[in-house]
C-alpha cells in the first residue's frame, strides 16, 4: 500500500436520530467520508444492490460517492461521521464505497473524545484509522461519473418532483435511449426512473418525519402521479408503508 497522503480537513460529529431517517441531499459525495454506527443500522442502495451496515459496522465513503440510505433504529439510531479531504484531491480513488464489518469502536471514541480539547491528538487516531482500514479494503476499477450523463443526473436531482421523460433526459445528454440506460445501469446500478425514484422517497420520509402533510398531499409534492403509486414505490425502497413510517 502506498504511503497515506496527509489530510488537509478533518472533522467528526456523533449523530443522533430516532426510528427512521433519510437525508434526502446527502446523495453526492465530493470529499471522502466515513461512517460508524453505534446504534441501529443502514440500508444503502449502491451500484445497483443493496447493503446494510448494523451496529459495530464502518462505512467508508469515497470521494464522487453517489447513493442513497435509509437508516431504521428501535428506536435510537447513532452513527460516527468523519469528513476529510486528502490533500491530494483524487487519492486513494481506487478504494471505493465499502463496509468493513465489525469493526472495533475504540479508535473513533477517542477520535471524538479528543477532537474539542486535543485537536491534534484527535487526528493523530485519524492516521492511524486510515492506516489500517486501507489494509483491509479491497480496490476497485469503478470509474467516475460519465460526462456524458451529467446533464441528466443533474436535470433529475434538481426536478425530481416533475414529470419527465427517458428521452428527453437523452437529449440533454446528446446520446440515445439506450445509451443513457447502459451508462446509468453502468455508473449507478439502476434505470434513470429508479433514481428519481429513491430522490422522491427521501423527500417524501423528510415530509413524514417533520411534518403533518397528510400521505396524499405528500405524494402529491414530491411528484408521484397517484397516492396509491406512492405507497407501492415507498413499501418497496423502504420495507415499510408511509402510515408505519410516520407511526414511529
Amino acid at each position: 500500500m502506498d504511503k497515506i497522503t496527509l489530510v488537509s480537513e478533518y472533522h467528526i460529529a456523533k449523530h443522533n436520530y430516532k426510528t427512521v431517517h433519510s437525508a434526502s441531499n446527502g446523495l453526492y459525495f465530493n470529499k471522502p467520508c466515513i461512517g460508524y454506527v453505534t446504534k441501529g443500522y443502514a440500508k444503502f442502495l449502491y451500484d445497483g444492490k443493496t447493503v446494510f451496515a448494523n451496529k459495530g459496522d464502518l462505512i467508508y465513503i469515497a470521494v464522487d460517492t453517489r447513493y442513497q440510505s435509509i437508516w431504521y433504529g428501535s428506536p435510537d439510531i447513532q452513527w460516527y461521521s468523519v469528513n476529510f479531504d486528502y490533500s491530494s484531491k483524487y487519492a486513494y480513488y481506487n478504494y471505493r464505497f465499502q463496509i468493513i464489518k465489525n469493526y472495533p469502536p475504540e479508535l473513533f471514541e477517542a477520535m471524538y473524545n479528543a477532537f474539542d480539547t486535543s485537536p491534534l491528538i484527535s487526528v493523530s487516531y485519524f492516521y492511524r484509522l486510515l492506516d489500517d482500514i486501507f489494509g483491509k479494503m479491497e480496490h476497485s476499477n469503478t470509474s467516475r461519473l460519465p460526462s456524458s450523463i451529467a446533464p441528466a443526473v443533474k436535470y433529475i436531482e434538481n426536478n425530481y418532483n416533475k414529470p419527465m421523460a427517458v428521452d428527453t433526459l437523452a437529449e440533454l445528454c446528446h446520446i440515445s435511449r439506450s445509451s443513457l440506460f447502459n451508462q446509468f445501469m453502468k455508473s449507478f446500478g439502476v434505470t434513470p426512473i429508479s433514481y428519481k425514484h429513491n430522490l422522491m422517497i427521501q423527500k417524501a420520509i423528510d415530509l413524514l418525519s417533520n411534518t403533518d402533510m397528510s400521505v396524499e398531499e405528500i405524494s402529491s409534492r414530491v411528484g408521484f402521479s397517484s397516492a396509491n403509486y406512492f405507497r407501492k414505490v415507498f413499501e418497496r425502497l423502504t420495507s415499510k408503508t408511509p402510515k408505519e413510517l410516520r407511526k414511529k
